[in-house]
């Protein structure tokens, strides 16, 4: 006995043995389940499946079951955004917050999640940067700063005859010229010798001061020393010439 199909649209005939494995396998038009990797459960007619799971069935993000790991080996957060299979791609590429993306300083190596990037673009040790000294070095980044700060032309650094007494100070490209004024130096050189004079013959008044407190208070201390001594010698001498009478 031929049959035809349930639904009016399909020109399916066949045998009733056949009936079934039509509408499971093969009809077009009978309604069947997306599933699948994030199949959404609706039934669809089979022949708009492909165009339903491309287009409008939606799909959850892949970060929103496994966490995203920066190169950091930070855990980040999940993404819960969910969009069509056609426009997940772009999603992931251009849109995602947790889209892993590399540091835009050419550089830098460090990998991060897209909403975590600018917390570390504004401390990444390769950033390119101008010396606050405005130098023309090229080729600066943070991470040296500090070390440039030791060979700056443009960094002010004192005269090296500050020791004695120099307080000039003037940018390293141009202290060279000021340390070989000999007139200047001359001038700091003897207002240097004179105050070491002073402070030199403060200290020896003050050390000789200490050296009499002390000869004084050793004094004191032999005073008993010195009478009891007097006092044998003169005992002796007492008793010597009485001996001689």
């Amino acid at each position: 006995l031929d049959m035809i199909c349930l639904h009016d649209e399909c020109t399916w005939k066949g045998t009733c043995g056949r009936f079934d494995s039509h509408l499971d396998k093969d009809c077009p038009h009978e309604p069947i389940e997306c599933t699948g990797e994030g199949g959404c459960g609706a039934r669809v007619p089979r022949r708009e499946m492909a165009t339903h799971q491309q287009f409008v069935c939606l799909q959850s993000c892949p970060n929103s079951k496994a966490k995203a790991q920066g190169s950091d080996g930070e855990t980040l957060d999940t993404c819960d955004v969910r969009l069509s299979r056609n426009a997940l791609f772009d999603h992931l590429k251009n849109h995602c917050k947790l889209r892993l993306i590399h540091c835009p300083h050419p550089s830098c190596k460090f990998s991060t999640a897209y909403n975590r990037m600018p917390a570390h673009v504004e401390v990444c040790p390769l950033a390119p940067v101008s010396c606050p000294r405005q130098c023309d070095s090229p080729n600066l980044t943070r991470g040296c700063l500090v070390a440039h700060k030791g060979d700056c032309p443009n960094e002010p650094v004192p005269c090296v005859h500050a020791p004695l007494g120099c307080s000039h100070v003037a940018p390293r490209g141009q202290i060279g010229q000021h340390e070989q004024d000999i007139g200047v130096h001359f001038v700091a050189l003897s207002k240097a010798f004179v105050q070491l004079q002073q402070s030199h013959g403060q200290l020896i008044g003050h050390r000789l001061k200490a050296i009499e407190a002390r000869l004084e208070d050793h004094s004191i201390l032999l005073q008993p020393l010195a009478l009891e001594a007097q006092a044998k010698v003169e005992a002796k001498a007492k008793a010597e010439a009485e001996e001689a009478k």
